[in-house]
C-alpha cells in the first residue's frame, strides 16, 4: 500500500521539478527589449577622455613637452585608436563613388564615367561640361584631365577626406607609393601619364585622411581647411581646421610648410579637451551642401521656408545613421551610411536608397512630436500616386540652374574660376543667371528670393516636384561604341579665349549670335552649330586628341547634331529631360500644411489656371530661332489630354453643378415643409406663387453672390469644405434620390403632368441613374479607372437634377383656390 502511495509521489515530485526549472530557465534570460548588443556596447566613460593626438607614424604629439610639434596630427591614428577607421570610411560620404561599378545606363552614355559618384562618375555639377577623372593608365597626355590629385585640390574642400582622399585606386596610400623609390615617380612629374600621380605632389603633400572633427566638432573652421587644401597642404588642413595649431607656408607655391600648435588649447599634461558631439550640427552639413543645393534644387535651408527647421529639427533627426537609424541597413555602432533618399540624379550606393526617415514614418507614428497627418478629405488614389513633397512644396523661394549650356563663353561678371565661365545657366523661366556672380558678390546667406512654381516629374510611378536639367554641350562621338564622351573643359575654354583674343583664331565662332536678345549668345541655329562643331574639331587637332573613328558633335537633351541639319535621338527616362542632365527633386523647403496644394479644394490641380497639368513645361531650350520649345506638363507626367482635361472639366465644372443642384434641393425641400405646413391656411394659387417667388429668390442670390470670390466664401461653404465631404454628399444625394423615387411611386400627383411625358419615364430613368451611380462609386472606392470619379459626379448631378424635376409638380398642383375655401 505504500508502495502504491510512493509512485504517485515520485511522478508529482517530478512534475514539480519540471516546471520549477522550467520557470526558473525563463526568468534567468533577460528580456530582449533589454538587451545589449555585444556590438553596442562602450567604455564606462561613454565620451571621448582626455587624449594625445598622435602622427601618422602613430607617435605622440605634446606641445607641452616638445614632442613632434613639427608634425600634424592624424585622425586615422588619433581617432582610430579607439574608434573603428576602417568601418567609418567605408560611408559613401568618404567613398563618393570609389571602388563603385557605374550604372549599366551611365556605361551606355557616358564613356568618362568609372563609378556613379563625385569621385569618376557624373561630379557635382548638374550638366557635362566638367572635368573628369582620368583613367588609372593613359598613353596620350591630350586624354589626361583631372587626376586623383587635383580631385583633391578641386573637390577635398566638400570631402570629409579618407576614401579617395587617402589611398589610390589599387588601395595603397599615394604619399607611401609615391615616396617609394622603386616607382620612379617625382613630385610635378608626367609619372607615365598615372590618373593618380601624374603631376601629383602627395609626397610633399600628404594625403587627407578622414577629418571626423568637420562633423563632430561644431567649432571646426572649415575656412581654414579651404586654404590650406588650394594650398596643397593636405595632410595639415585637419590640424588648422580644427583649431590646434597655426600652419603658414604652401605646396603649392613650393613654400616650406610651418606649424606651430597653441598650447593654450592642450592641457598641462599635453593631452586634449575638445568640445565634441555625437550628433553634427546643421551647419556642419550645409558646408557642404548649401551652394549645389542652391544650384541644383534652390534649396534655401532657412527657417523661413521650411517648417521641419522652423520646428527645430537637425539635418540628422531624418539622415539617420549609426544606431539612431531605424533601417537594417544602415544601422551599427560606428556605421557612417547616412540615412538617404532616392534622388533619381544620384546613384552613388543606390542599394541604400530609402533608408532615411520618411515623411510617413514620422507623421504616421508622430516621431519627434511630429503631428499625425490626416488626408480623410483625400480620395486614396492621390496618396498613391502623389508625394508628400509635391503638395507640400507647391512653391519655391530660391531659383535653381533649370538649363546649362555648356557649348559657349558665359561673359557674366564675378565669375571666380576660368572653367565656370563655360556654364551659362537659365533660371526656371528660362531667363540667362549668373548663379556663379551672385554667390561671389552676394554669398549664400543673402540670396535672393525667386518665387516659382515647381515642375513635376513621375519617377517610379509616384509624382514629385523636381528640377529636370536641360543641356547643352559638345560632345565626342565615337563610331560604333555607345556613349559620348567629353573633350576637356580647359581646351574649350583656351578655344574661347583666344577667338576673343584674335577673331581670326577659330573664325567661325564669330557665327555664333544672341538670337533672343538675352545679351547671351546661344548655339540654336544650323549655323550656329555647324560653327561649333568645326571650331571645336579643330582645337582638338590641334592638340593632337586622338579623333581616329571619332567626329564632334553637339548635343541639346536627347538630340545628338552630327551637323546643323542632321541630328539622332537618345532614348531616355520618362522623368528626364536630357539624357546628361541630372534629375533633382524637391525635398527641403516645405510649406506649412496651410498652404499646401488642396487648401482651395481640388482645383488647386483640376483647373485650366492651375498648374499640376496645364503648366508649360520646356521641351528643349531653343528652337533654330532661339525660342523655347514648351510642351503641358500632363504630356511630361505621360497622361493622356483626355484624362488630363477629363478631370479639370470634373472638378471646375461639374461639381460647382452639382453643388448648386444640391443647395437647390435643400431648397426645394425646406419650400415643400413650409408648403405642408400651409397648405390649410393658403389657397394653392397662393402657394404656387409663393413657391415661384421663393425659388427666384434663391436663383437672384446666387447669381450676386457666386461671382463675387470674398462674397460667397463669407455666405457659402467653403470649396474645400465642399470636396472635403464630397463622399457624404454623393451618398447623401443617392439616399435622397431613392428617397425621391419612393414617394413618386407612391403618391404620384399630377398623372400625365410628367416632364418626360409618360409618368413611369423619369421613374426608369432615375432608377436606371442610381444604379448607374452606385456603381461608378463602388468601382472608385475599389481603385478602378479614372473615368469612374467623372461619371460618379456626371450621375450625381442627373440623379438630383431628376428629383428636382420629379419633385417639381408636387409645388404646382390644384387645391382650394379660393381664401374663403380655406378659413
Amino acid at each position: 500500500m505504500k508502495t502504491k502511495m510512493l509512485v504517485p509521489l515520485i511522478l508529482i515530485i517530478i512534475a514539480a521539478a519540471v516546471v520549477i526549472g522550467f520557470v526558473s530557465s525563463k526568468s534567468e534570460k533577460p528580456d530582449k527589449r533589454f538587451q545589449v548588443p555585444e556590438v553596442e556596447k562602450t567604455s564606462a566613460l561613454g565620451v571621448c577622455p582626455p587624449f594625445y593626438l598622435l602622427t601618422e607614424e602613430g607617435d605622440t604629439i605634446n606641445p607641452m613637452k616638445g614632442l613632434n610639434i613639427d608634425k600634424p596630427y592624424s585622425p586615422r591614428q588619433t581617432c582610430g585608436k579607439c574608434h573603428d577607421y576602417n568601418l567609418i570610411t567605408e560611408g559613401y560620404h568618404f567613398q563618393q563613388g570609389k571602388g563603385e561599378k557605374p550604372l549599366d545606363i551611365q556605361s551606355e552614355r557616358m564613356q568618362w564615367v568609372s563609378s556613379p559618384g563625385n569621385y569618376g562618375g557624373p561630379w557635382c555639377s548638374p550638366a557635362p561640361l566638367y572635368r573628369y577623372l582620368s583613367d588609372k593608365e593613359n598613353v596620350q597626355a591630350a586624354m589626361v584631365d583631372m587626376t586623383s590629385f587635383d580631385f583633391v585640390v578641386s573637390c577635398g574642400v566638400c570631402h570629409p577626406g579618407g576614401g579617395s582622399l587617402e589611398l589610390d585606386r589599387e588601395g595603397l596610400r599615394y604619399d607611401k607609393v609615391m615616396a617609394d623609390e622603386n616607382k620612379g615617380f617625382s613630385p610635378g612629374g608626367l609619372n607615365n601619364l598615372d590618373g593618380d600621380y601624374h603631376k601629383a605632389k602627395w609626397s610633399e603633400s600628404g594625403v587627407i585622411e578622414a577629418d571626423c572633427n568637420i562633423c563632430h566638432l561644431p567649432e571646426y573652421n572649415n575656412t581654414e581647411r579651404k586654404r590650406q587644401i588650394k594650398s596643397m597642404n593636405f595632410k595639415w588642413a585637419a590640424t588648422a581646421g580644427s583649431g590646434f595649431g597655426k600652419v603658414t607656408g604652401s605646396v603649392l607655391n613650393n613654400e616650406e610648410v610651418i606649424l606651430a600648435y597653441y598650447k593654450e588649447n592642450f592641457n598641462p599634461d599635453g593631452t586634449l579637451e575638445p568640445h565634441l558631439v555625437k550628433e553634427p550640427r546643421n551647419e556642419a552639413c550645409l558646408w557642404c551642401h548649401a551652394k549645389p543645393g542652391w544650384k541644383k534644387r534652390g534649396a534655401n535651408f532657412r527657417a523661413r521656408t521650411d517648417v521641419h527647421l522652423s520646428a527645430g529639427l537637425k539635418c540628422v533627426d531624418c539622415h539617420v545613421a549609426g544606431m539612431s537609424a531605424d533601417n537594417d541597413l544602415i544601422r551599427g555602432k560606428e556605421v557612417h551610411q547616412f540615412g538617404k533618399g532616392d534622388d533619381p540624379g544620384g546613384h552613388v550606393r543606390d542599394d541604400l536608397d530609402n533608408t532615411m526617415r520618411t515623411c510617413t514614418d514620422c507623421h504616421n507614428n508622430g516621431i519627434l512630436g511630429a503631428p499625425l497627418a490626416k488626408h480623410a478629405w483625400l480620395p486614396p488614389l492621390h496618396l498613391e500616386k502623389i508625394a508628400c513633397q509635391t503638395c507640400h512644396i507647391p512653391e519655391r523661394t530660391v531659383k535653381s540652374a533649370y538649363f546649362v549650356a555648356s557649348d559657349v563663353f558665359n561673359p557674366g561678371a564675378k565669375i571666380p574660376t576660368k572653367g565656370k565661365h563655360l556654364w551659362t545657366f537659365y533660371d526656371p523661366n528660362m531667363n540667362y543667371w549668373n548663379h556663379y556672380g551672385d554667390l561671389e558678390m552676394m554669398g549664400y546667406d543673402d540670396k535672393p528670393t525667386f518665387s516659382f512654381k515647381p515642375e513635376l516629374v513621375k519617377y517610379k510611378n509616384m509624382i514629385y516636384p523636381a528640377n529636370r536639367v536641360h543641356t547643352a554641350w559638345p560632345a565626342i562621338q565615337t563610331n560604333g561604341e555607345p556613349g559620348l564622351m567629353q573633350p576637356r573643359m580647359g581646351d574649350i575654354y583656351k578655344m574661347w579665349i583666344a577667338h576673343f583674343k584674335n577673331p581670326a583664331s577659330y573664325a567661325a565662332l564669330s557665327r555664333i549670335v544672341d538670337d533672343n536678345n538675352d545679351q547671351v549668345i546661344e548655339v540654336n541655329s544650323p549655323e550656329e552649330i555647324d560653327a561649333l562643331i568645326a571650331s571645336v574639331t579643330e582645337k582638338l587637332m590641334e592638340i593632337n586628341y586622338p579623333l581616329e573613328g571619332k567626329h564632334v558633335v553637339w548635343v541639346m537633351n536627347n538630340r545628338v547634331y552630327q551637323s546643323g541639319n542632321e541630328y539622332t535621338e537618345l532614348p531616355m527616362e520618362p522623368w528626364e529631360a536630357s539624357p546628361y542632365g541630372n534629375v533633382h527633386t524637391y525635398n527641403h523647403d516645405i510649406f506649412p500644411a496651410k498652404s499646401a496644394l488642396g487648401k482651395n479644394g481640388c482645383t488647386d490641380c483640376h483647373s485650366y489656371n492651375a498648374d499640376f497639368f496645364m503648366a508649360p513645361v520646356v521641351k528643349y531650350p531653343f528652337d533654330g530661332n532661339g525660342v523655347t520649345v514648351t510642351a503641358p506638363q500632363y504630356a511630361s507626367l505621360g497622361i493622356s489630354a483626355v484624362q488630363a482635361k477629363t478631370g479639370i472639366i470634373r472638378e471646375s465644372y461639374l461639381k460647382p453643378v452639382l453643388y448648386i443642384l444640391l443647395l437647390l434641393s435643400l431648397v426645394f425641400i425646406l419650400i415643400a415643409v413650409i408648403r405642408h405646413f400651409l397648405t390649410d391656411l393658403l389657397p394653392s394659387s397662393w402657394l404656387n406663387a409663393l413657391c415661384l417667388l421663393s425659388l427666384a429668390g434663391v436663383v437672384f442670390m446666387l447669381a450676386w453672390i457666386l461671382p463675387d470670390e470674398q462674397l460667397s466664401s463669407y455666405m457659402l461653404p467653403a470649396r474645400s469644405w465642399l470636396d472635403a465631404n464630397h463622399f457624404g454628399m454623393g451618398v447623401l444625394i443617392l439616399l435622397g434620390t431613392l428617397a425621391t423615387l419612393l414617394v413618386s411611386i407612391r403618391h404620384s400627383p399630377g398623372e400625365g403632368r410628367s416632364i418626360m411625358g409618360k409618368p413611369y419615364t423619369l421613374k426608369l430613368f432615375l432608377l436606371i441613374i442610381l444604379v448607374l451611380t452606385g456603381v461608378s462609386g463602388l468601382l472608385m472606392l475599389v481603385g478602378g479607372n479614372w473615368i469612374f470619379y467623372t461619371l460618379f459626379d456626371l450621375e450625381l448631378i442627373l440623379a438630383i437634377a431628376s428629383s428636382i424635376m420629379m419633385l417639381a409638380p408636387f409645388y404646382f398642383q390644384p387645391g382650394k383656390t379660393e381664401l374663403s375655401e380655406v378659413q
